[in-house]
């Protein structure tokens, strides 16, 4: 039922979609995993906090990234839904866009995201993710892998700071483990308005060493109390393919009534 909803839901984004590939132009592909990414505004563009929706709500967002050099789009589906009050099933459906002979699928993400420690006066909310991945297209895939996630949020004023620290095992022996450390802060600046920053440091699939250190900043605004929408800049700092990433990300939210 849950992957019904996805599938249903592409419609409800599609023309959207279309107006923003068109005003954008150009594309081609960045080789790298994009895993679990949270629905806005339950996290700082990809950094997670440690919130569920709450059982039987759900969440959708279209995200669309735009990088430079090399160029490339991805489109990417994600949903979140409340299995029980503390537990969400996630999932995340990317699609590569524009990359000459090897446009499709990357690999699909299925993971649950249970809260086990709620914020107190002094102390961070507390959650972890397990996860899989179904391989896509072979040119855009590495085969699948299965990990998860520790993710901590702490909320001070206005500001809300998420830390995550994610594990990868690849199925395929060709690749390497990926570690990836993310941290993002969250400032309510004005009315419906939110500011975001976030650092990503990652070891990938695909070196031995540190090969990612990129700052993102954006903002999100709140349409309605269901709809927000989020646009950010990314810039890779160890000059890792891409270096440059534009983000636009439409989220919704549809709650048991």
């Amino acid at each position: 039922m849950f992957l019904l909803f996805l599938v249903m839901n592409l419609r409800r984004f599609s023309i959207m979609t279309l107006f923003l590939l068109t005003a954008l132009s150009t594309s081609a592909f960045g080789f790298d995993v994009q895993g679990i990414q949270p629905v806005q505004p339950l996290g700082a563009i990809s950094t997670m906090n440690a919130f569920t929706v709450g059982k039987e709500n759900i969440g959708v967002m279209l995200g669309i990234e735009k990088s430079v050099d090399p160029n490339f789009y991805r489109l990417s589906l994600n949903a979140e839904y409340g299995l029980l009050k503390q537990v969400d099933l996630l999932a995340s459906l990317p699609l590569v866009v524009g990359l000459s002979g090897s446009e499709g699928m990357q690999d699909i993400t299925i993971g649950l995201k249970h809260s086990i420690i709620t914020e107190r006066r002094y102390g961070p909310s507390f959650s972890y993710i397990v996860d899989f991945s179904l391989p896509g297209r072979e040119e855009l895939s590495i085969g699948g892998r299965v990990g998860g996630g520790l993710i901590l949020t702490k909320r001070l004023g206005p500001f809300s700071g998420n830390l995550n620290l994610f594990y990868h095992i690849p199925f395929d022996s060709d690749y390497k483990k990926e570690i990836e450390l993310r941290f993002g802060l969250d400032l309510a600046a004005v009315h419906n308005v939110n500011l975001l920053t976030e650092i990503i440091i990652k070891k990938s699939h695909f070196s031995a060493h540190i090969d990612q250190v990129e700052g993102r900043a954006g903002y999100r605004v709140k349409l309605t109390p269901d709809t927000f929408v989020t646009l950010g800049l990314g810039y890779d700092f160890k000059n890792r393919e891409p270096e440059l990433r534009f983000f636009f990300l439409l989220s919704t939210f549809f709650y048991k009534t």
